[in-house]
């Protein structure tokens, strides 16, 4: 009661003055951590003081509380700036790692300003070929032209072969980059979970463990960058009226069925999988038994089922939920909690039924009774589904039924049962992340227009619109093979003369006589490509001395086939002379002689080197789009291959920019009510050391009023 005559004015007093002292020290800390990262603005968590008994008699409008009372300290946070922060960071992360990677790529392919008049190196080199081939119209037959070509061309795979090189050492270093994000992540939800295991058992205690929830913050706000999360905190009750904090970090927009990271004490760890199923890349979303292949190569629709190969698609598995003591998280269903029931008998075989399946539980009766104890208890092996059945059986003692007098005992059995369900792991699937490492992921993985039907139908439907180093490598692959395949047909054909009498082309042999088939029809010239085997068996005498391939894969052979930018060539036979650049076809009619000077097949090489060709993604890839992904010239892909690039960048930026700006606007949002302020700080301190020097100003006028009211009331006629 506050009373003087009681002396709990003094009690209101003294509150006062502790209530003042623990202000100056929590503004004197939060002072003192102005510049510490994370740091949270602490706040005094303070009540009226009021006593709850009232005297029946009195006055009840003159109750006077009993002053103020501290009851914890709290932080100044707002969760939903929080949440709204730590979403914005997750496409900053995403953006300004696939900008980084962009950037690594634009390093090589990037040619703008690079180049005799800045017009590009490679793009350079094309224009010096087709310099050379021009010189070599004008000088038809003098092998020093041709050896100007060859040395061009030469310098041209050479670029090829340091690009691709290049690309490929992008790829290895992306790899270990998407490698250290992966321990990076693993470091943040272990330390998350450490300092989620220490503000337990601090919240049980009675500690609020304030610094170490500022740590669990920052790391939180790191991890966000990485992995697009969704943070609650909610209450869990671990004794009658003592409830505990738990922190529950999800994947975001996975919540049907939800996929945790951190569970209270419990956390995931990040696995990044060995193998994998292999994809049928032919797979077209019509036949739904041929997802995945077999060993065999034949189409399976179970994953299970399908041949595993080495894991390219860098997919991750979130392991079990466990704590740092490596237990499993485990709940038992409340709906399948089966009290005890008793032991049906059969002959020899006792059994139980539990939601309608029955076990034989003969054996564990026979282990009871053999152990002399009365009660045994077993877990059945975890099923796939990570569900296991704890059984426990009792011995129980009952009157005999029999015995009408009760006078006799039986033993019978009784066996109840729980389901326990353990946390499994969680394969992830190809968009379930978004963040920096989903990005280092994709720039991995995704090759856009050069996906296989069936990667884009089993794994990312969105693949063709996504765009990693597999997309430029394959980008830069067509580009070489298109130009090498163009030159080797060019370089390829048969003899072929003009009859005026019917103004039409025949192929001719080395002798100069028109080939005919078996009816002695005579094999008109066409297209290289549209000649039938039969057609092309019938010319082998037509072939001219000269001519073969002028590209391969290897500097050792003439092989023309699957040639890329890392190994495109001058081939073999052109490298030592073999080969030449095959002026013409058209012999003198009546002859199996070229005029020295026709020069209509580097004509048409120079034509080719200015002309709209036609790329398509399968040229390069099979089972991908059969549709044209550019038309143009050589130097016109190569373009393209750069204004790709080029807008990837500006967009990526872009959208970098507009994160960025959000999230610095959130984070100083969050600043302002979160961060430690010194003008307020400094009126704290003003407001409490008044209110000390108040209370203890007060404390001296109490202790006058009661020294009066004891030693100088009723003095008067002593």
């Amino acid at each position: 009661m506050s009373f003087i005559g009681t002396f709990g004015m003094f009690t209101t007093v003294r509150l006062g003055i502790y209530t003042s002292q623990h202000g100056l020290n929590l503004t004197g800390n939060n002072i003192a951590n102005i510049n510490t990262v994370g740091y949270t603005r602490q706040t005094l968590d303070i009540k009226s003081m009021n006593a709850a008994g009232v005297d029946r008699y009195m006055d009840s409008n003159t109750r006077i509380g009993s002053g103020a009372y501290v009851y914890g300290i709290s932080q100044m946070r707002d969760p939903y700036l929080d949440i709204r922060y730590r979403t914005e960071c997750a496409s900053v992360g995403y953006m300004d790692t696939k900008l980084s990677n962009l950037n690594d790529l634009a390093a090589i392919l990037d040619e703008v300003g690079d180049g005799p008049d800045s017009n590009g190196i490679i793009a350079a080199q094309f224009n010096d070929i087709l310099a050379a081939l021009e010189n070599l119209t004008e000088y038809t037959g003098q092998g020093e032209f041709d050896t100007q070509v060859r040395s061009s061309a030469s310098s041209l795979v050479a670029l090829f072969n340091s690009y691709a090189k290049k690309l490929e050492q992008v790829e290895v270093n992306a790899v270990d980059r998407f490698k250290q994000d992966m321990v990076a992540v693993n470091e943040l939800l272990q330390n998350i979970q450490n300092l989620s295991t220490s503000i337990r058992k601090g919240d049980i205690h009675g500690v609020p463990s304030l610094e170490m929830r500022d740590e669990r913050n920052r790391l939180i706000d790191e991890l966000s960058q990485y992995i697009k999360i969704d943070v609650r905190y909610e209450m869990e009750n671990i004794a009658p009226g003592v409830d505990v904090e738990r922190l529950k970090i999800r994947l975001a927009d996975h919540y049907d069925p939800e996929i945790c990271l951190v569970d209270g004490i419990y956390a995931v760890q990040l696995m990044e999988d060995e193998t994998m199923p292999e994809i049928n890349p032919a797979y077209d979303g019509v036949n739904d038994t041929n997802r995945y292949l077999d060993a065999n190569g034949n189409g399976v629709n179970d994953p299970a089922l399908a041949n595993q190969v080495a894991n390219t698609n860098f997919n991750i598995t979130l392991s079990r939920l466990t704590d740092n003591q490596g237990n499993v998280k485990s709940n038992y269903d409340p709906n399948k909690i089966y009290g005890a029931t008793p032991v049906t008998t059969n002959g020899a075989v006792s059994t139980v039924t539990f939601d309608g399946v029955t076990y034989d539980i003969s054996a564990k009766i026979a282990e009871l009774t053999a152990s002399g104890n009365d009660r045994l208890s077993w877990t059945t092996d975890e099923a796939a589904d990570g569900t296991q059945n704890e059984f426990t059986l009792k011995m129980v003692t009952v009157p005999d039924p029999n015995d009408p007098t009760g006078a006799t005992t039986i033993t019978t059995y009784e066996v109840s049962m729980a389901v326990r369900q353990n946390a499994t792991e969680t394969p992830l699937g190809d968009n379930d992340l978004y963040g920096s490492l989903q990005a280092a992921r994709e720039f991995l993985t995704e090759c856009g227009e050069f996906a296989t039907s069936g990667y884009s139908k089993v794994v990312d439907p969105n693949a063709a619109t996504k765009r990693g180093v597999k997309y430029y490598r394959h980008a830069l692959d067509l580009l070489a093979r298109k130009f090498a395949e163009t030159m080797n047909t060019a370089n390829n054909g048969y003899l072929y003369s003009h009859d005026p009498a019917d103004d039409k082309y025949y192929y001719v042999d080395t002798t100069g006589a028109f080939v005919t088939d078996a009816n002695g029809n005579r094999i008109e010239k066409k297209a290289t490509d549209q000649l039938t085997n039969a057609e092309i068996a019938l010319l082998a005498n037509s072939r001219v001395a000269c001519s073969g391939n002028l590209f391969s894969t290897r500097g050792d052979n003439n092989d023309g086939e699957g040639i890329t930018a890392a190994n495109i060539s001058i081939s073999a036979a052109w490298a030592s002379g073999d080969v030449q650049i095959v002026n013409s076809y058209s012999v003198i009619p009546g002859t199996d002689t070229i005029g020295t000077t026709d020069n209509t097949n580097i004509l048409h090489m120079v034509t080719l080197m200015n002309e709209d060709l036609f790329y398509a993604p399968d040229e390069i890839v099979d089972n991908a789009k059969s549709d044209t992904m550019f038309i143009g010239s050589f130097s016109e892909m190569l373009g393209n291959i750069n204004a790709v690039l080029g807008n990837d960048q500006s967009s990526t930026s872009i959208m970098l920019d507009n994160y960025y700006a959000s999230a610095v606007e959130l984070d100083t949002n969050r600043d302002s009510i979160s961060s430690v302020d010194l003008n307020d700080e400094t009126v704290n301190m003003i407001q409490y050391q008044k209110s000390y020097s108040a209370a203890c100003r007060l404390m001296t006028a109490m202790d006058e009023v009661l020294d009066k009211l004891i030693n100088g009331t009723g003095v008067a006629g002593r």
